[in-house]
């Protein structure tokens, strides 16, 4: 039933998200790409540090004339979870996807607000906020807390757009 559900929602994004491209033509400077460490925990059963790979697509258009919009896929690694004792657990890695609203703060920095799905081992719904500071208009550095069905974690991402 998982897996039904996880298909439906991967369909529907996907639709979403080619319908929105195809309305309005994808331009190659609004694609970008990044990846960086995370600091994850899973209450009660420990913590770890894993990586993550991101690839996005900024959209156009504005919500209320400043907050943007992204779509952005990407891979995530928990690391390997020790739990209090010190005996090593394990990790959770897999596929996710996600809107991203971008609202600016200051010419150089932005509140972000994530909601997604999470396809992998840690499969459902996955909520995120955090702060994004942009060195110029081609690299900024990211912060997040991202929360999932089951792992939390605090991520720091560098981005790269082309």
């Amino acid at each position: 039933m998982k897996k039904a559900i996880s298909l439906f929602a991967l369909l529907s994004l996907s639709t979403m998200v080619s319908t929105s491209a195809v309305a309005e033509g994808l331009d190659a400077k609004r694609f970008y790409v990044g990846g960086g460490l995370s600091f994850n925990n899973v209450p009660g059963f420990g913590s770890a540090r894993g990586f993550q790979f991101i690839g996005g697509y900024e959209f156009d258009f504005k919500l209320n004339e400043d907050i943007l919009t992204a779509i952005e896929i990407g891979y995530m690694d928990s690391g390997n979870f020790k739990q209090f004792n010190g005996l090593s657990g394990d990790d959770a890695t897999g596929f996710w996807a996600s809107a991203v609203e971008s609202v600016p703060l200051s010419s150089k920095t932005d509140m972000l607000v994530r909601l997604g799905y999470d396809f992998g081992d840690d499969d459902g719904l996955l909520l995120g906020a955090g702060m994004q500071y942009k060195f110029d208009t081609k690299i900024a550095f990211r912060m997040e807390y991202v929360a999932r069905e089951n792992v939390n974690g605090l991520q720091a991402n560098l981005i790269v757009k082309f």
